[in-house]
């Protein structure tokens, strides 16, 4: 048997893994909590459950959500006190400790106006924006995620493919060989034949990159590029029932409407919070017109006195120069700018979910007409030009043209798999903020 195959080591997995080695700022190391099976084998539900933990979009959301719990507990805090101390001489040019002035000061500042409620209630929108920021994130990486794992599923499945193909032009090509010696068959037949196979042969070296730069991208978005070259999808593409059941259920989905559905978005969620704090800065600047008290007491050992005198003091600004009218304007900019972020989250909200819709009924009726009606006629054509060929009743360029349009094919119906797979993913995402983690094929 003529064997043809070669290894392919991909330049995307030395690339990656030279990067994943690099030290990290400030000496720092991470550590991928991704735990694969002895044979590199990973669920999709398994990919998932380490994104929150592993993603570096996520990690980096989580400490936005962790400084804006940090910024709550500053704000809702009251003013310190201060104190002041202080000695002077009674009389010029001399310093005797008996005769000096000795003042000790305490103030407080009373914020009137519930600023500080205001603030922390402020500070608390925020907080929950930043938390739906992060669920946010989460939910966009485990999309792209759902996709670079289906990406790798069908690289998997595309490199089977060539390498059966490739597999069945050895067979043959051994077959023509012996033909050949034995006078049946013309030695060009046996050239042209090999000229196929050595196409065949390139078509499963470049499936092999494909699904070494398929591994990579599950391995980025996982923060385990060291890992990559180890990695195999377990979970497969959705079957023909699959197709069908989750399309139906998307149109029922969007005949009940969707102004319920996209409410649960994270994203959406957040901008509403972000209107929420708004409005509470707009009030806190608006207290600004309710004026602070400094209330102050005051010991003062004065020799002049003949002894220790106490006194009171009450301090208000007067708002003779500003009276924040700079501060309110701005704040109700903000409320204005917030309410229209609003709005424009909601409306793209909306078009995403439409636009999925679409992709996800799209990505539906080309794969059931692939798997129901294209992928059967190729395969049956086929088969008979096989069973023609060994009968010479087929030319070779007949038999050619057959297996090269059954591989085509199979390879698109592959990738029409999937694209639903990624298109149900994003349908998911766009409606309730979940992907759908359900491993393929199983609605």
């Amino acid at each position: 048997m003529v064997r043809l195959r070669s290894r392919l080591i991909a330049p995307a997995l030395v690339l990656g893994s030279a990067f994943a080695i690099l030290p990290l700022p400030g000496g720092a190391a991470v550590d991928s909590p991704l735990a694969l099976a002895a044979d590199g084998g990973l669920s999709l539900n398994a990919a998932l459950a380490a994104l929150e933990s592993a993603n570096p979009t996520v990690r980096a959301a989580r400490l936005a959500q962790q400084a804006a719990r940090a910024e709550l507990a500053r704000v809702d805090v009251k003013p310190n006190p201060t104190v002041q101390a202080q000695v002077s001489n009674t009389e010029a040019r001399r310093y005797p400790y008996a005769a000096t002035d000795r003042l000790v000061r305490v103030e407080q500042l009373f914020e009137r106006g519930s600023k500080r409620e205001l603030r922390a209630a402020t500070a608390q929108a925020g907080e929950q924006a930043a938390g739906f920021d992060l669920a946010d994130a989460l939910r966009r990486q485990r999309v792209e995620l759902t996709s670079a794992y289906l990406e790798l599923a069908a690289a998997q499945r595309l490199a089977d493919l060539a390498a059966e193909n490739l597999l069945g032009y050895e067979r043959l090509l051994e077959a023509t060989q012996k033909r050949v010696a034995a006078g049946d068959l013309a030695p060009v037949d046996a050239t042209r034949l090999r000229v196929e196979a050595e196409r065949a042969a390139n078509e499963e070296r470049a499936a092999q990159a494909a699904r070494a730069q398929a591994q990579l991208g599950v391995a980025v978005l996982l923060g385990a590029e060291a890992q990559a070259a180890r990695l195999r999808a377990t979970d497969g593409l959705d079957g023909r029932d699959a197709l069908d059941t989750l399309a139906t259920q998307a149109r029922d989905t969007l005949d009940r409407g969707l102004d319920s559905a996209i409410a649960r978005r994270p994203d959406l969620r957040a901008a509403e919070r972000r209107v929420i704090a708004a409005t509470q800065a707009r009030a806190l600047a608006a207290s600004l017109r309710t004026r602070d008290v400094t209330l102050g007491v005051q010991a003062d050992r004065a020799p002049s006195f003949g002894g220790t005198v106490f006194g009171v003091s009450a301090t208000i600004p007067l708002f003779v120069n500003n009276d924040f009218s700079g501060e309110i304007a701005r704040a109700q900019a903000d409320v204005d700018a917030a309410q229209a972020a609003f709005e424009r989250t909601r409306a793209a909200a909306l078009a995403e979910a439409l636009r999925a819709h679409a992709q996800l009924q799209s990505a539906a009726q080309r794969g059931l007409r692939l798997l129901d009606q294209t992928l059967p006629a190729a395969q049956r054509v086929a088969d008979a030009l096989e069973i023609a060929y060994q009968q010479g009743a087929a030319s070779l360029t007949d038999l050619f043209d057959a297996r090269r349009q059954r591989t085509a094919v199979q390879a698109e119906a592959i990738r029409a798999q999937a694209d639903f797979g990624q298109a149900h993913a994003a349908w998911r995402a766009a409606i309730d903020g979940e992907t759908g983690a359900t491993p393929p094929g199983k609605p």
